[in-house]
């Protein structure tokens, strides 16, 4: 199942719009076989750098249905890549992780597999 299609790019590229100059995040759900984009609060003390999911929001998506990937935005980063953080997360919860970079307006994708 390609979960990155083009209305989960929009809708990640969205939230991250009105979020910035914050990163925003959210998961990207299957919920019997539909793929949806729950937006999610960042709780990172500072939220123009870093992101943390609230852990109602995970709670509640986790309750919804199967959780595929992570998102959250660079709003800032002229590199356009993944900071060792990002990563870190990723690989310790084995679920994708998915970057939109506002800088470079292309879409990053972190897999385990």
């Amino acid at each position: 199942m390609n979960i990155l299609n083009n209305h989960v790019k929009q809708k990640i590229k969205e939230h991250s719009l009105n979020e910035t100059p914050r990163e925003c995040c959210g998961l990207i759900l299957d919920i019997g076989g539909e793929i949806e984009v729950l937006r999610c609060k960042n709780v990172a003390k500072d939220n123009k750098k870093n992101f943390r999911i609230d852990e109602i929001d995970y709670l509640n998506a986790s309750k919804r249905g199967s959780i595929k990937a992570y998102y959250h935005s660079h709003p800032h980063d002229e590199v356009g890549r993944f900071s060792g953080a990002d990563a870190q997360v990723s690989r310790a919860q084995n679920i994708p992780l998915i970057m939109y970079s506002i800088f470079h307006d292309n879409f990053y994708q972190l897999d385990h597999e």
